[in-house]
């Protein structure tokens, strides 16, 4: 919804001059007292700048009970998406789902575990069948377990393997046909680790930036229908990043609330993100106003990344 001006901002018509050479008068500006103030925003906070062009859309948001998924959904669905969200948590993604239904959005859950592959094109069949149809897909996971390579055994891998790799992969593939139907989007929800190697999260350095390239190398596969764009998340105020916090605090021997401190003060921005800033990046990529990107990865971070590519 757009505001429209108070009546003292708008400027008059202007009378066109009867001499046809002569300049013609310029409109008054608006008065000072019109423009908004800190106590009275022109646009809420929540609502979108333009036009996203989400509205009446379908979308499957996976991991999204809590943390960075369920912002994601919340935001799609204030577009006016109508989202299904997915956990392999029950009682979790059922307190989500009503959560965004109480506030008067279109949300339904389905409980799946993206590591298995029948369970992943079981999600995707029933999504579309919920909905009718689907136009948005966002390729979310919990994080693999944090560790190095010495520490780390191969049913980890594996494990991480069928968790960051190939959910994105089975989940895409299986939503394709849908996508391509009325042109269509897919978001990978990944991480900066998938530029610079983070410490203790070999897991996700290896894996990350496989999934970028799938969905790079699919952008010009699924084109012109189906867009797909990544996002590299930073430090978001999760439970997650909570996680690591305390275990890379343990394993320097420091206080997590040191380590917090430190690894803020890696952010130019000088603090963690909001979930609802990452989610908002997400709608951008998911919308019309993102119609010529495909193929593209978006640092969402605070500046922390600091290569140039």
């Amino acid at each position: 919804m757009r505001c429209d001006p108070a009546p003292s901002a708008r400027i008059a018509a202007v009378t066109p001059s009867s001499e046809p050479n002569s300049r013609r008068e310029r409109p008054a500006l608006p008065a000072a007292s019109s423009r908004a103030s800190p106590s009275r925003p022109s646009r809420p906070p929540s609502m979108s700048p333009v036009e996203t062009g989400l509205r009446g859309r379908r979308a499957l948001v996976t991991a999204a009970s809590r943390g960075l998924g369920f912002a994601t959904a919340r935001a799609l669905a204030a577009e006016g998406c109508r989202v299904v969200i997915a956990s392999s948590d029950q009682p979790r993604i059922a307190a989500a789902a009503q959560t965004l239904r109480d506030a008067g959005h279109d949300v339904v859950a389905r409980v799946a575990d993206v590591r298995q592959a029948d369970q992943c094109r079981d999600l995707v069949e029933w999504a579309v069948m919920t909905l009718g149809g689907l136009e948005v897909l966002v390729n979310n996971t919990r994080g693999p377990i944090l560790g190095t390579v010495a520490e780390l055994d191969d049913q980890a891998w594996v494990e991480a393997f069928n968790l960051v790799l190939m959910s994105a992969v089975r989940l895409t593939r299986a939503s394709l046909p849908a996508l391509r139907l009325k042109g269509g989007a897919v978001v990978n929800l990944t991480s900066i680790a998938a530029h610079q190697p983070v410490d203790n999260l070999v897991l996700s350095n290896a894996l990350r930036p496989a999934v970028v390239a799938m969905g790079k190398t699919l952008a010009r596969e699924a084109a012109p229908e189906v867009r797909v764009n990544s996002i590299l998340t930073g430090r978001f105020e999760t439970d997650r990043i909570r996680e690591e916090n305390r275990h890379q605090a343990m394993t320097l021997g420091v206080d997590p609330r040191e380590y917090t401190a430190r690894s803020i003060r890696n952010i130019p921005l000088g603090r963690h993100g909001r979930p609802d800033e990452l989610a908002a990046a997400v709608v951008f990529l998911a919308g019309d106003t993102a119609s010529f990107i495909t193929g593209t990865t978006l640092a969402v971070d605070g500046g922390e990344y600091p290569g140039l590519f």
